[in-house]
This record gives C-alpha cells, sequence and structure tokens, in this order.
C-alpha cells in the first residue's frame, strides 16, 4: 500500500517543482528584458525594483490596507453572485416555464459588459461599497448561473428516475440526486467566476475607491509611478493564484471524488 502513495507523492513534488521552475523562468525573462537596455527601465522595472517599491509600501502599512479593502469587496461580490447564481440555475433547470420566462433576459444580460453598468451603479449606489460589491456580484453571477443550469439540466435521466421509483419526493430528488450530480459544472462555473471577480474587482475600485488594489493602480498612473503600477498588477496575480489554490483544496478536501474525476485518477 506504500507504493502508489509514495508515487503519489513523488508526482506532487515534480508539479511543485516544475510549477515553481516556470514562475521563476517568468521573473529571470522579466528581468532579463527589463536590464537589456532594450526597453526604458522607467516603463518596464526589474521584479527587484519592484520587490523595493513593494516593500517600501508594506512598511508603511498602506499595502496591507489595499489588499484587506480589495479581499473583502472581492470576497463579498463573489460570495453574493455565486449563491445567486447556484439558485437561479437550479430553479431554471429544473422548471422549463421559469427557463421560458426568466431565461431569454439572463441571457441578454449576460451580454452586458460589467464595465457598462460603472455609471449606472454609481448613479443608484453612489461612491459607497455597494457599488463596489454589487459589481462584481454581476460579473461572477453569470458564469455560475449558465454552468449551474447546464449541469442541472445535463443529470443522467436513470439518476432521476431512479430516485422516484425508491419514493423521493421533489425536494429529496433535488437535494440528494439533482445537485450532487450538477456538483462538477457548478463547481467549473464557481472557479471561473473567482477569475472574473478579481477582473472585475480593478475596475469597480477605479470608480470612487478610497483603497484597494485598484485604487493603488489608479494614484500611481496619475502620479506616473509604474513602479508602484507593477507592484498592484504582480499582488493582483498573487492574490488571484492563491485563492484559485484554496478553491481547488477545498474542493479536494470536501470532494474527495472531484480530484479524480478532473484528473482521471
Amino acid at each position: 500500500m506504500k507504493a502508489p502513495s509514495i508515487r503519489k507523492d513523488t508526482r506532487r513534488v515534480r508539479s511543485a517543482a516544475i510549477s515553481a521552475a516556470g514562475i521563476g523562468g517568468f521573473f529571470l525573462l522579466w528581468h532579463l528584458i527589463a536590464t537589456s537596455g532594450l526597453v526604458d527601465p522607467v516603463m518596464l522595472p526589474s521584479p527587484a525594483e519592484v520587490f523595493r517599491s513593494a516593500f517600501a509600501i508594506a512598511k508603511t502599512g498602506e499595502l496591507q490596507g489595499h489588499i484587506r479593502a480589495s479581499v473583502f469587496r472581492m470576497a463579498l461580490g463573489y460570495a453574493a453572485g455565486s449563491g445567486m447564481g447556484i439558485l437561479l440555475g437550479v430553479l431554471l433547470g429544473r422548471s422549463t416555464f421559469l427557463e421560458s420566462l426568466v431565461g431569454p433576459i439572463l441571457q441578454m444580460a449576460r451580454a452586458i459588459p460589467p464595465l457598462a453598468l460603472v455609471p449606472l451603479i454609481i448613479f443608484w449606489f453612489g461612491i459607497n461599497e455597494g457599488a463596489k460589491v454589487s459589481l462584481i456580484a454581476w460579473a461572477t453571477f453569470f458564469p455560475v448561473w449558465i454552468n449551474t443550469l447546464l449541469g442541472v439540466k445535463g443529470v443522467n435521466p436513470l439518476f432521476i428516475r431512479a430516485g422516484q421509483s425508491l419514493g423521493a419526493r421533489r425536494g429529496t430528488l433535488l437535494l440528494k440526486v439533482v445537485i450532487p450530480a450538477a456538483l462538477a459544472p457548478i463547481f467549473s462555473g464557481m472557479r471561473v467566476a473567482l477569475s472574473i471577480s478579481f477582473t472585475v474587482l480593478v475596475a469597480a475600485e477605479l470608480a470612487g475607491a478610497l483603497a484597494g488594489l485598484g485604487y493603488l493602480i489608479q494614484m500611481s498612473a496619475l502620479s506616473f509611478r509604474v513602479d508602484t503600477i507593477f507592484v498592484g498588477i504582480v499582488v493582483l496575480a498573487i492574490l488571484g493564484f492563491i485563492a484559485d489554490t484554496l478553491f481547488m483544496m477545498l474542493l479536494y478536501w470536501l470532494f474527495p471524488w472531484y480530484r479524480s474525476e478532473q484528473t482521471g485518477k
């Protein structure tokens, strides 16, 4: 029994090493380009300069404040959008009437870019937190909704008939057959929405925020601090990577079968 475990650990170590090498190679390439003299160092600072700027901002506590503000907004918007997406996806997936009634409206709304709603949301909510969270929730909602809808509609009818033959009522059928069978596409939609929420976060914070990584990038652009702009961008990339990694770790822990389904192992 130990041999498969050892092989699994070896694969994980090898995968982590390859990932670390890829990240290291990226920063090495960035450093070589920035210090080659082919580009203006003011326009493309080296990773070392960006790190020094990040350290200087972090030493004052300013960077941590921007990170906290951004993570708070993103988490609220993501939770609200994902929750509504799952709810409406399940309802429309199980009701032909609701899908015919509401589906076309949501499909049209799905084509509206979140950035196009910035002026309207500011008119409605002002420049308070509600505007930013609402914009993130809007962008997060649609990938979760459409994946949940397709997942629920794609449940094997044999599963449903088997549950009905065993006497399962509608609610029990939904909770113990339909939703578990649709979890894989729901998780896929939530993972896509997680990355989208970080993208929209910056746009939301450009609309009148007084703190956040988007605000940091905007203020740095106004003062032509390219190194600080890169600080905001790199921190966003790191936060996105951490959020995605934690999301997948949580899924694998709560639903061990999901790892096997995704990796085929």
